[in-house]
């Protein structure tokens, strides 16, 4: 019986992971089980930097992390392999022939294939996932058929269906995977994320910190927007206003602001304020609440 305290703590040090105790734990006991994992949750709540940290925990490093980025015009050719023409006419229809994908070698060569955002794959293409994952096997027509390596695991990632430009996931293929849900970060977390990722000032960090942190909590919980700012919103506020000669101006802030999160979120339909008017607002509230001058 897997020790899962131990190892989620051994990860979180070695990887500096902040915070994900209870997700982290979840993921050990999933893997101590040899099943795949799916990631559920919003942009920016660090699906990618924990899949990355599980991956090399369990001995994956760049030569054997088999990334697939998700879009629909992602081909079962292209996470599967396929055969060079121009190679076939001349050789026929061998191994040298032969381009393998992300999956076969993630197969073959055992570690880890991480699938980001997963339900922007199409079906055709979730289908040639299936034996893969249920069975360890990967059938190549007119070449052979790979059996999975014992080290091989899937990591995949999606956000939630009420994101655009996603679709639901096949039954089957949810069926092969085991589901962790990752929430965004407490506030606490989001804070010493920030101070790690921002480089600030040693002597304004924490007010920094503290700031960008509570501006995009609002933006989460503004009945003006539909989806706020993740926690790279913070770290580029942050970071951008650290770079101000005077870090205490207002008019420095929202000029900040609205450039880290003017990308960063979507406000509802049919409003009569402009992003900038919405992120000014918030600014402003916060800074007041903050007792900032």
């Amino acid at each position: 019986m897997v020790d899962t305290t131990k190892v989620v703590k051994e990860i979180q040090e070695e990887y500096n992971v902040i915070g994900r105790t209870e997700e982290l734990r979840q993921i050990v006991l999933a893997h101590a089980v040899n099943k795949n994992i799916l990631l559920e949750g919003n942009v920016g709540v660090g699906k990618t930097t924990l899949a990355k940290a599980i991956a090399e925990y369990y001995g994956s490093n760049d030569s054997n992390f088999y990334r697939v980025d998700c879009s629909e015009e992602l081909l079962p050719h292209n996470l599967v392999g396929y055969f060079e023409p121009p190679l076939v006419i001349a050789k026929g229809y061998i191994e040298d022939s032969y381009r393998y994908g992300p999956l076969a070698l993630a197969m073959m060569n055992g570690g880890c294939l991480f699938i980001n955002e997963i339900n922007r794959m199409p079906e055709s293409t979730q289908n040639s996932l299936l034996t893969s994952l249920d069975e360890g096997i990967l059938e190549i027509s007119k070449l052979k058929t790979i059996k999975a390596h014992k080290d091989f695991f899937v990591v995949a990632t999606q956000n939630p269906a009420a994101h655009v430009g996603v679709t639901v996931l096949g039954e089957a293929l949810k069926d092969r995977f085991i589901w962790v849900n990752l929430p965004y970060h407490t506030s606490e977390e989001e804070i010493l994320i920030i101070k790690q990722e921002a480089n600030l000032n040693s002597e304004s960090r924490d007010k920094i910190a503290i700031i960008s942190q509570n501006i995009i909590q609002v933006t989460r919980e503004s009945t003006s927007i539909r989806r706020g700012s993740s926690i790279r919103g913070a770290i580029d506020l942050a970071t951008l206003i650290n770079q101000y000669s005077n870090s205490n101006s207002s008019k420095n802030w929202i000029e900040a602001a609205v450039m880290a999160l003017y990308n960063k979120i979507e406000l509802e339909d049919g409003l009569t304020q402009s992003k900038k008017e919405i992120i000014t607002n918030i600014v402003l509230a916060v800074l007041n609440k903050s007792d900032f001058q």
